[in-house]
This record gives structure tokens, C-alpha cells and sequence, in this order.
């Protein structure tokens, strides 16, 4: 990280939330929750979310970040999101068939960031932890925390 400032968030700390009134129509909760169970839907709801109940501000469309500190903006931060297959926080131009794990790339990206990794595996109940991206990649360096590792993660 380029500054010595504390970040707004509490690091390395996990927060227990249960996420309510997440229903569509007359749609069964059920199904609802079948959905956010997905990464991909369940990630454009809980970007909004964090901004609302954490010292964030989302930034959508950006490459590389998903928010910024509201007290220091030049501190960024990257959600990532948990789910039944782990949690894979290296860039996302590696993730996918026929792409490289580029550890260069890797090591910038995450000396540059804080990850904001959250479970949706027991949706509507969510984990939230903060992690700084340089203490992420000594755990795991290949930028994948196994699904196996999850109850250790958030412990």
C-alpha cells in the first residue's frame, strides 16, 4: 500500500450479518435465495450493500477495485466472493479457461489493495472479513482460498 493511514474498516475481523427483504415479486424466498447464492447476481447486490453499511464508497466499472475508503480515498478495496467453489481473488483477466496466472501481475494487484471477502454460501446469513491483499497472498499464494479453508478463513 502506498499510505501508512488505517484503513475505516476494522481488518481481519469477521462480521456476521443476515441480509432481509431480499425477495422479487411473488417470487418464493426459496428460489430468491437459491439465486444469491450465485456469485455473479448476489455480487451487484452486495457492492451496493457495503457501500451502504460500511465506510465505502463503491465505484462501479472500475478495473481492479470495487470501492474506495470515504475517509481516505486513495485506499482501495476489491470484493470477492466466497462461494461453494472458494473464493478466487487474483484479477479477474486470469480467471477463466485458456487465461495465465500472471504472479507479477498477482503481486502488484494485491500490494495495492484490501480485500473485502464475503461468504453467501448460508445466504440470507453473509461473513464479512477485510483482509490487506499483501496478507492474503503470504496465506495463499496463487490467489484461491480453497472452499475447505472456509471455516478457518472467517475463524
Amino acid at each position: 500500500m502506498t499510505n501508512n493511514n488505517q484503513p475505516s474498516v476494522e481488518l481481519n475481523k469477521t462480521f456476521n450479518h443476515t441480509i432481509e427483504n431480499y425477495n422479487f415479486g411473488n417470487l418464493p424466498n426459496e428460489i430468491c435465495i437459491e439465486i444469491l447464492k450465485d456469485g455473479r447476481p448476489f455480487s451487484h447486490f452486495i457492492e451496493k450493500w457495503i457501500d451502504h453499511n460500511y465506510p465505502l464508497t463503491h465505484i462501479p466499472g472500475k478495473k481492479g477495485y470495487d470501492f474506495i475508503d470515504k475517509a481516505y480515498p486513495e485506499i482501495l478495496y476489491d470484493e470477492k466472493t466466497f462461494t461453494q467453489n472458494g473464493c478466487k481473488f487474483c484479477p479477474s483477466n486470469m480467471l477463466g479457461q485458456g487465461r495465465k496466472f500472471d504472479q507479477e501481475r498477482f503481486i502488484n494487484h494485491c500490494e495495492k489493495l484490501i480485500f473485502c471477502i464475503v461468504s453467501n454460501i448460508n445466504f440470507p446469513n453473509i461473513k464479512i472479513r477485510f483482509v490487506r491483499g499483501v496478507d492474503l497472498m503470504k496465506n495463499y499464494p496463487r490467489g484461491e482460498i480453497p472452499l475447505n479453508k472456509i471455516i478457518e478463513f472467517f475463524d
